[in-house]
């Protein structure tokens, strides 16, 4: 590995947005802080219109506080019932119809819909898999290319898979899901996670807040990625130097190029650099070696 490409690296690792805390508003459900909110969600989310059988907002200046009780069921009832009254107003964007679980610790604490969690800075849990092939010209590795219809990052370089843990899926389960609709690519046992990674940055429609679980699996050669969902525009198998020149003209998502840096790093393929990247990782709050799910 070329010194100017590590230094290319670990400038872009700089440059990964990161979540401006001291401006934001804590958002406490039940006692519990379950995420930060922009200024203008906290505003659209206390200008609000309390809807029916649900408990008002209470705020302060740097606070917006729910109370709705002490169990999953009413926390997840109350939360989407603002949820689509924030969505009515015009407030939140990308509905899916796709419930996703709030995790404290290793226990839910409420679900509520996918589109909600970035716009009320909720901790979104995703599972990515790096497809790794080998061949006689060195490591290669599949990149997707996402579907320009895409609300997020359209038209960006991706993993092979990648994707949101689904309301009541475990890990096991979400990667296998997401595998096959993504890349056609089936497992005879589910892979474990190599590792994770945590994202938490600014983003348009509020903050992301993700807990990655990261995946690495060695395809064979003659292994044909195709598509089943339609969210991607096209599957390559590229070379690695192409990857880190993508990947440093960020043209990848940055989900993706962190899943896909920490995967190299295992490989130890920076060579004498390897240390420099991993605790640049490390450093910047990226890399998450003890984090469990």
């Amino acid at each position: 590995m070329s010194a100017p490409m590590t230094q290319s690296v670990i400038a872009f690792l700089h440059s990964v947005p990161q979540f401006a805390r001291s401006s934001s508003i804590r958002f406490v459900v039940d006692g519990q802080l379950v995420g930060h909110l922009t200024q203008a969600m906290a505003q659209n989310l206390s200008q609000l219109p309390t809807p029916a059988n649900c408990p008002a907002i209470q705020t302060s200046t740097d606070t917006l506080q729910l109370t709705t009780g002490s169990d999953v069921a009413t926390r997840s009832q109350v939360l989407t019932a603002y949820a689509l009254a924030l969505r009515a107003a015009g407030k939140l964007q990308n509905w899916r119809d796709e419930p996703m679980d709030l995790f404290i610790g290793d226990t839910c604490f409420l679900s509520t819909e996918r589109a909600a969690f970035r716009a009320l800075g909720l901790t979104t849990r995703s599972v990515h898999l790096n497809g790794w092939v080998s061949d006689a010209n060195g490591v290669k590795l599949w990149v997707a290319k996402r579907s320009e219809t895409k609300f997020v990052d359209p038209g960006h370089l991706d993993n092979l898979v990648g994707g949101g843990v689904a309301s009541g899926e475990c890990l096991a389960l979400a990667i296998t899901r997401e595998a096959w609709e993504e890349a056609g690519l089936t497992f005879r046992h589910s892979p474990r996670p190599s590792n994770w990674l945590h994202v938490c940055r600014d983003i348009r429609e509020g903050v992301q807040d993700e807990l990655i679980a990261v995946h690495d699996v060695w395809l064979p050669t003659h292994f044909q990625a195709k598509n089943q969902d339609g969210e991607v525009a096209s599957l390559q198998l590229h070379d690695i130097d192409f990857v880190l020149e993508q990947i440093v003209a960020s043209r990848f998502t940055w989900d993706a190029a962190l899943v896909i840096l920490d995967g190299l790093v295992r490989q130890h393929y920076f060579g004498r650099d390897n240390h420099i990247i991993k605790q640049a990782l490390i450093s910047l709050g990226f890399r998450q070696d003890t984090a469990s799910l």
